[in-house]
Order: structure tokens, then C-alpha cells, then sequence
């Protein structure tokens, strides 16, 4: 079932010829729904069988409408969960099971004024202590892999990337002249077009067509470079190729300090695609800078 929700907090089940015709557009030819939520203050709500999916333009939702959804959305999350779809110059989604942190959270973002675009790379660390919940099995495994081992870059760690297949996408990085460098990079890297991580031994790993991502990229390895300190993160990314459209990558990394058999320190960057992954949008970063 599909509804859309007016500024006025009315319903009305959709598709609507009497909700078109009063929008202007009694025979469109596009997303009538969408453009409704995204330009004109509406909510679309469409209740699927295994979730209820909510679409809205942060700042541009009433307060009559937040009025109205509210009775609906603590029976629905109690039910199956509830996904919110946010326009914020540019789409984030977010996921609740529980009705009061998403009654906040549409409190919270309904009233936005003039959210700013999103950041390019956005990044939420997990702590080492939630790893065995929060990260893929087999990143959590070579995390146990990294302790049994003591951080030491050894041949049952080669052996495990090899046999789980974290191989392909597991770069090796060095520090040398100041500078981090690829040592060795896997083949299943897919971001670029006509860039192929997997070609780059010995260049550094901000030496990528997108300049400013590869930046952001070495920034993250020296940080756990220079702490020594393990980091999983969940990314999600919008990834520039000169000549190309932008391309969005969400993934779950894992960076280890590894000491090679010379004593010195090593990094493995071992990261998984996973497109279902949703980080909240930061609240005070949304909200215009004061001039």
C-alpha cells in the first residue's frame, strides 16, 4: 500500500487521480510520489511486507503531518521495521525497530532549514569491544586472526585472506619516505573504471583519480598507522572519476598495524561491499552555519 501525506496531515492512498489533478498534474509522465516528497512538503509511505518505507524532504515535513504519522509509526515499528528515506540534498536512509528513537528522529529532522549537502565520505567507527556484532564474519575473524597472532604478518594470515576470499579486496600498505605507499592490492576493487587498484604496487594510496577521496582514504590508514591502534569503520562514499558519473560505494573496511618479519610496521586494508548499509545523517552538520 502507498499513501501520501499532505502538509495538512491528510492521507490519501495512492495513486490518487484527485490528488494528481489538485497537484497540477492530472496525467503525469514521471514520479509524481517522489517529486511530492522531495519539492512540495509531502511524506510518501509505503508499507511493504517486511518494512514500512518512509520518504521525505528533511525541513519540508509539517508539523501537522509529523502529527498525524506519529499514532501510525508506534504500531508500525512494533510490527516490522521502519526505514526512513531523508532528502537532504542528497538521499540517506536510516533503519529503526523502535519507536521511540524514530520518533525522535523524525522530530529531529523534520524542521531542518536548508540541510547543506551531504559530506562526500562519511565514516561511523565501531569500538573494538562490538566488532564480533557489528562487523562481517570474516572481518571479525581476521580481527581474531590480528590477536591470536600477536600483529605479526605471518603465514596463517596469508592463508586466512586466501581462503576466505578477503584477498580481493585487501590492500598492503607501507610507510616509506614519510609517504604510505600499496605493496600489494587485490582485484576486487570496482570503483574506478579506468583505474585498477590491483596495478598500483608502489604508488602511494592517495594516488587515485579522485584526488580528494584518495586523501580521505590515506588520512584513515595513518591515523591507525600512527596509533597502531586496529579500526572498523562503515563507509559510504561518493566517488568522482574524471569523464564519469559519480558512483556511490558503501562498505564495511578494516584496518590492522601488522609488524612484517623486519619489525616494521604494515597496514592491511580489507573492506566488503555491502549496499544495504544505512549511517544517520549528523544532525549539527546538517544544520546551516551560522553567518
Amino acid at each position: 500500500m502507498n499513501y501520501l501525506i499532505d502538509p495538512q496531515g491528510h492521507w490519501w492512498r495512492w495513486p490518487s487521480a484527485t490528488l494528481a489533478e489538485r497537484l497540477g498534474y492530472a496525467d503525469p509522465d514521471f514520479d509524481l510520489a517522489g517529486y511530492a516528497a522531495r519539492n512540495l512538503g509531502y511524506v510518501w509511505l509505503v508499507v511493504e511486507e517486511h518494512a514500512t518505507l518512509m520518504q521525505f524532504r528533511a525541513g519540508m515535513v509539517s508539523p501537522a503531518a509529523v502529527n498525524s504519522l506519529k499514532p501510525y509509526l508506534r504500531k508500525a515499528v512494533a510490527a516490522k521495521p521502519v526505514a526512513l528515506v531523508v532528502y537532504a540534498s542528497g538521499w540517506l536512509e536510516e533503519v529503526y525497530i523502535e519507536s521511540a528513537p524514530l520518533l525522535a528522529r523524525l522530530d529531529e529532522l523534520a524542521p531542518l532549514r536548508e540541510p547543506r549537502m551531504r559530506d562526500q565520505f562519511i565514516a561511523m567507527s565501531h569500538q573494538p569491544r562490538e566488532w564480533l556484532y557489528h562487523a562481517h564474519q570474516n572481518l571479525s575473524s581476521l580481527f581474531e586472526v590480528w590477536r591470536f597472532e600477536g600483529g605479526q604478518y605471518s603465514e596463517p594470515v596469508r592463508r586466512y585472506l586466501q581462503n576466505s576470499g578477503l584477498i580481493d579486496r585487501t590492500v598492503l600498505i607501507e610507510h616509506r619516505d614519510k609517504d604510505l605507499y600499496v605493496n600489494a592490492s587485490g582485484n576486487g576493487f570496482t570503483i574506478y573504471d579506468n583505474f585498477q587498484m590491483n596495478r598500483v604496487a608502489g604508488r602511494r594510496i592517495s594516488d587515485q583519480p579522485d584526488r580528494a577521496y584518495g586523501a580521505w582514504v590515506e588520512s584513515s590508514y595513518r591515523t591507525c598507522y600512527e596509533s597502531g591502534i586496529p579500526a572498523l569503520e562503515d563507509v559510504d562514499a561518493i566517488i568522482e572519476e574524471p569523464d564519469h558519473d559519480p558512483r556511490r560505494r558503501r562498505y564495511q573496511r578494516m584496518i590492522l598495524p601488522w609488524q612484517n618479519k623486519d619489525g616494521e610496521r604494515i597496514l592491511t586494508g580489507s573492506s566488503l561491499l555491502n549496499a544495504q548499509l544505512a549511517i544517520p545523517l549528523n544532525i549539527d552538520s546538517a544544520k546551516p552555519k551560522a553567518i
